[in-house]
């Protein structure tokens, strides 16, 4: 009985093990085609593209201003630091947060964000 359990189970765990799917990212369907430059990729056409609302810039944009804001108040009443010290450090938090915002600009602008725009303008 024992080693019915052990049968059964094994063929379980053997069956399970080769059901699984196949990378599917790797296929080009328009591999036979001999037009090279159209950008028509069948079955792939939204890959890389996001949407990103412009409520969503300005909450993450009020985000990192919060953090910063929290962090350089931090460092002002930071007593037992320097006063060079102190505006050093904050010029680093202001120069990072204003990368940061830039970075939150640039992906709102970003040509892949999807976001308010019509069918045919793709480019």
């Amino acid at each position: 009985m024992k080693k019915i359990f052990t049968l059964l189970f094994s063929m379980a765990l053997l069956s399970t093990a080769f059901a699984q799917y196949g990378p599917k990212e790797g296929q080009d369907w328009n591999r036979n085609r001999d037009v090279y430059a159209d950008n028509h990729h069948r079955g792939q056409g939204g890959y890389g593209s996001y949407y990103f609302t412009a409520r969503e810039r300005d909450m993450q944009i009020a985000q990192i201003n919060r953090e910063y804001d929290y962090r350089i108040r931090s460092v002002k009443n930071h007593f037992f630091m320097g006063w060079y010290q102190k505006k050093r450090q904050i010029n680093y938090l202001e120069n990072k947060r204003n990368n940061e915002i830039n970075a939150v600009y640039a992906k709102f602008n970003d040509r892949r964000n999807r976001f308010n725009r019509r069918y045919n303008e793709r480019w």
